[in-house]
């Protein structure tokens, strides 16, 4: 199977998951985006929360019922892509700018499902891409000065996020304390999160050339 296909099947599995009556997390991304398509499919009587208005947009144009975490603040099932995932299931994820939202929408949720391709299995978070980093459009660049201290290398994306955050990459280095680095990025003050997901405990569905893998 090539990418594509990894992803669709992988998206189908988490799919086929779901029952009759749930309320879901939507997840943003491609790979979310595939499961999304298989739920449709399905025809199933269902509503979830969307982490991002591409992903709303999305579900509307498929038929797929919404709902809030006003109206549904728990959730049986949350399905959701990530941009890379370590040997111990953390997971780095922000690559569209919506880690606030999905992070949200993961804590609701009894159950999370992470679909990825195989090419998203790393050594260590920050082997493909930086650290997405949300931040307060308010004083955002006194904000990244703060940031490049604890993260050298961290720069905005021209781009504002859903929420209107502006949204910054920074280099991990290998080796960090994982945690640590975490807890640090959040107590700089403008900080609104970031894009490490590191003790949620996902069941991961892998898309791989022999078919999809559970991790």
């Amino acid at each position: 199977m090539n990418v594509d296909e990894q992803r669709r099947a992988a998206g189908e599995a988490a799919a086929a998951l779901v029952r009759d009556g749930m309320t879901l997390g939507y997840g943003t991304g491609r790979a979310a985006a595939a499961a999304l398509e298989a739920l449709a499919r399905r025809k199933l009587e269902i509503r979830g929360v969307p982490t991002s208005e591409r992903t709303a947009a999305l579900c509307r144009s498929l038929g797929l019922g919404l709902t809030t975490l006003e109206e549904t603040p728990e959730l049986d099932l949350c399905i959701d892509g990530a941009d890379e995932i370590d040997p111990e299931k953390r997971a780095l994820k922000g690559g569209g700018g919506a880690m606030v939202r999905e992070k949200l929408v993961a804590l609701a949720a009894r159950r999370r499902i992470l679909v990825i391709e195989e090419a998203k299995l790393v050594p260590r978070l920050g082997t493909t891409r930086g650290l997405p980093i949300a931040v307060l459009s308010f004083g955002w660049s006194s904000t990244l000065r703060r940031l490049a201290q604890v993260l050298p290398g961290a720069a905005r994306r021209p781009e504002l996020n859903d929420d209107g955050n502006v949204v910054a990459d920074a280099p991990i280095p290998a080796g960090v304390d994982l945690m640590a680095l975490a807890d640090a990025v959040k107590r700089i003050p403008g900080v609104v999160e970031h894009g490490l997901f590191l003790d949620l405990s996902p069941e991961v569905l892998v898309g791989t050339p022999q078919g999809v893998r559970v991790l």
